[in-house]
């Protein structure tokens, strides 16, 4: 009896193995604008946002106000933040690396803010492709769950909508 399962375990092992190394073709993996060697306790896919994926790790502890900038309510409640409120939209998704591929042409505001105690994730936001479009170099903010309910979320006021282009 052991013998089966143990048969069925390496089984799975090598079935686990075969499928993850079967090539990307559903998501082919994302083009960098920067190297990962993350210092930042989260996982690759969101330290990378990071410049050079460096974070650290905030627990905040008073209510703070943050800035979330988006374009329709498909993205309007994010886990990214910022504490630079700008002028226009341009300027948003330069410096905060809104590859228009995504879709947030940050067009509106919201201020955000954060309870005492919430634990955050903080730095300065990297590069995307191509960097000459997209470039960071703003501050950001990664919360883990952006549907706490002890969030408020308030409307920010009016940001100059400006048109985007990028060579």
């Amino acid at each position: 009896m052991k013998l089966k399962s143990a048969s069925i375990y390496i089984g799975l092992g090598l079935l686990s193995f075969s499928v993850s190394s079967l090539p990307r073709l559903v998501n082919p993996p994302q083009v960098l604008a920067q190297e990962v060697s993350s210092s930042c306790p989260l996982p690759a896919d969101i330290a990378i946002t990071f410049l050079n994926s460096e974070c650290k790790e905030v627990k905040l502890e008073q209510p703070q106000t943050f800035y979330r900038y988006y374009s329709s309510s498909n993205n309007k409640y994010g886990r990214y933040l910022t504490t630079d409120k700008y002028q226009t939209n341009v300027e948003v998704i330069k410096n905060l690396a809104l590859n228009q591929e995504w879709g947030n042409q940050a067009t509106q505001i919201l201020t955000v803010t954060l309870p005492a105690g919430t634990l955050t994730y903080q730095g300065i936001v990297g590069p995307q492709t191509p960097k000459e479009c997209y470039p960071g170099g703003g501050q950001q903010t990664f919360i883990q769950d952006s549907k706490d309910p002890n969030i408020k979320w308030s409307e920010g006021g009016n940001i100059v909508v400006e048109k985007f282009s990028c060579p």
